[in-house]
């Protein structure tokens, strides 16, 4: 069955989404180590969401397998009803992470140096 869980990129152009199917419970600190890896180019969105895009996908690089990338979310994302469970959103620069009925909405500033270390 895996450990799916999908990530909405926004910005103003429009949205990509990334899947993976496995490690979906540590993709909501993997998402805040990539945003704060991006934080360069937090103003150039296509700089910080292919940064985002690369670090998200990072353990799955040279596979075949285990990760996708969407334009539309038609993915199964088992952790909220087949809706991204991650929308990091660069036009307000905030991350919300959706978990079984629970919201977590978190601006890019209250992010620390400690979430580059995803546990």
């Amino acid at each position: 069955m895996g450990d799916r869980r999908m990530a909405e990129i926004r910005t103003k152009a429009g949205s990509l989404y990334v899947y993976t199917h496995w490690g979906g419970g540590s993709f909501p600190d993997m998402a805040r180590a990539a945003v704060l890896a991006a934080r360069p180019r937090w103003n150039d969105a296509p700089y910080a969401t292919r940064i985002i895009v690369d670090k998200l996908t990072m353990k799955g690089r040279d596979l075949s397998f285990g990760y996708g990338l969407l334009l539309e979310p038609d993915a199964e994302d088992s952790y909220n009803a087949d809706e991204p469970s991650i929308i990091i959103d660069l036009v307000s620069r905030a991350i919300t992470v959706f978990n079984r009925g629970r919201e977590t909405f978190t601006p890019f500033t209250a992010l620390s140096g400690d979430d580059l270390n995803p546990g």
